[in-house]
């Protein structure tokens, strides 16, 4: 059929590039929709600067160095998942953004909308690693499982959308070359950032951080 023509082939791609960029959007719709309810106190300031600080400065630790910006670094996901499973999901997500920001600077952006798809929206996702609570090492596990699946489901949209070139390079279509490119970077370091979340003391921390919220109110 006429549909079927390599014009109307490259507009559907293009179409479909719309919907998965408008739906990596939604978890930041959502949380400038939270933030309206969200009371920023000093401490909670403070942990949020420090938090988004050590993650900076742990994803500058690279072991593995990718082109246009990937790497395999020093658990840069843990602190964010930690405030999201301690403080709550508008905490986590607010550290995450923050963290974005930070990695601008020495940053590879080639677009406006790309810089959202790679450093702003994938670090808020995984301030909602609480999303089944902190109770167990199961909800943790699964919790910050999920977030760090949906990140790197955002960066392979970014790879999609705005570095289908390099695929060539691998003879590789743009979809399997961000999967493997994103899910061998930033997917190991999230999986090996869970493992840690996973494994540390949440209770006692947050025990710890309950009590100087009681301090300070």
């Amino acid at each position: 059929g006429i549909w079927l023509t390599k014009e109307n082939k490259e507009e559907i791609i293009m179409n479909m590039n719309y919907i998965y960029v408008a739906l990596c959007f939604i978890p930041l719709v959502l949380y400038i929709i939270k933030l309206r309810n969200f009371e920023l106190t000093v401490k909670k300031m403070v942990v949020i600067a420090m938090f988004s600080g050590l993650s900076f400065i742990l994803s500058k630790i690279v072991f593995i160095q990718y082109p246009q910006g990937g790497s395999i670094n020093l658990l840069s996901s843990l602190p964010i998942l930690l405030i999201g499973l301690i403080y709550g999901p508008v905490e986590g997500m607010t550290t995450g953004p923050i963290t974005g920001v930070l990695g601008l600077f020495g940053g590879y952006i080639i677009h406006p909308v790309q810089l959202f798809l790679d450093f702003i929206i994938p670090p808020m996702i995984l301030g909602l690693s609480g999303m089944f609570g902190s109770d167990s090492r199961a909800k943790v596990f699964f919790g910050c499982l999920i977030v760090v699946f949906l990140k790197c489901c955002v960066h392979v949209v970014s790879g999609v959308v705005f570095f289908a070139s390099f695929a060539e390079q691998f003879n590789m279509g743009p979809w399997l070359y961000s999967i493997v490119y994103n899910f061998s970077c930033a997917g190991v370091e999230g999986f090996l950032s869970l493992i840690v979340a996973t494994i540390l003391p949440l209770e006692k921390i947050e025990r710890e951080a309950n009590k100087g919220y009681k301090a300070s109110a």
